[in-house]
């Protein structure tokens, strides 16, 4: 009988697109999610953060050369992260269970928030620490 589990949700799905205009007007105005942060003012990267009113379900990268050869992403999910009630004790656990990190991020604080590691095909997952704020504080 499981008690308890580690997993608490999915903090958001990071989509990697091909046009960030097509993907933010379908996102907004076809599924009605509400943009929290337009990355294109920014240039780079991209990222852009949809949802709901009080949080980020969707993270969108661009990714100009998806699909074609040299892009640097073929799928069509970059990652999904995990919320979890404590960042440390469920990093911890991971580890126990053989689970290598290929990335941490700190908070400003210098507190870690968030580990990325790979599924067994490959695909990115993330553990996030809630930060009590709407966009993941990349």
């Amino acid at each position: 009988m499981i008690t308890d589990t580690l997993i608490k949700g999915v903090d958001h799905v990071a989509i990697v697109v091909g046009n960030m205009d097509r993907s933010i007007k379908f996102y907004n105005e076809i599924l009605g999610l509400k943009i929290h942060h337009d990355g294109r003012k920014e240039g780079g990267s991209k990222k852009s953060f949809l949802g709901s009113r009080s949080e980020t379900l969707v993270a969108l990268t661009e990714d100009e050369n998806r699909g074609k050869s040299g892009a640097q992403f073929v799928e069509g999910v970059a990652h999904i992260a995990f919320s979890v009630d404590d960042v440390e004790k469920a990093s911890k656990l991971l580890r126990e269970k053989g689970v290598e990190f290929i990335e941490e991020k700190m908070d400003k604080d210098g507190k870690r928030k968030s580990y990325h590691f790979f599924d067994p095909d490959g695909l990115e997952l993330e553990i996030y620490g809630k930060t009590g704020q709407i966009i993941p504080p990349y």
